[in-house]
């Protein structure tokens, strides 16, 4: 996995440096020039953030991706850039905590849960937000999920798991 990311960092680095030269030739407009420095300044952002959340952490640019967890106390991270990520997490016991981390630049995330999940908001939030669409909210003990990291002009939204997900699960 260490070459794979090595590869990546590697690969970032050169688009990066090959959008800053476009960006500061002449053979572009001067708008297609900023939104160059401003694709590789996000590019580097994305790369930190995904060296930072770890190997494990799901990283959509333009694009998605899907992810079906069982319910044991675990830490999820999650790099969204004009991208989204849903997770899908089946029935847990009183004792589960789970941490999902996202940092969501102009993405999202959706988080399907079975009723009687308790959710934490810990996020840092510029124009972004997490909202709960589920009609209930609980108290008392019960599985948490944590949700953490920061959003800019991107959110998290948790909605209920739909019940043919829970009996295929079952």
């Amino acid at each position: 996995m260490r070459k794979n990311n090595n590869r990546l960092i590697g690969l970032t680095v050169l688009a990066v440096v090959i959008m800053h030269i476009l960006a500061e030739s002449n053979l572009l407009a001067p708008i297609w020039s900023r939104i160059l420095d401003t694709a590789a300044s996000l590019l580097i952002v994305v790369a930190i953030a995904y060296i930072a959340l770890g190997k494990h952490a799901n990283v959509s640019i333009l694009s998605g991706s899907r992810r079906e967890l069982t319910a044991t106390s675990q830490q999820i991270s999650s790099v969204n850039l004009l991208g989204g990520t849903k997770l899908y997490l089946g029935p847990g016991d009183d004792q589960v905590v789970i941490d999902a981390s996202f940092i969501n630049i102009m993405g999202g995330g959706d988080i399907y849960l079975p009723a009687g999940w308790r959710v934490e908001d810990h996020s840092l939030k510029l124009l972004g937000g997490v909202t709960d669409k589920r009609g209930t909210h609980v108290t008392g003990p019960a599985p948490t999920i944590r949700v953490s990291g920061f959003l800019l002009f991107g959110g998290v939204t948790i909605r209920e798991l739909p019940q043919a997900a829970i009996s295929a699960a079952s």
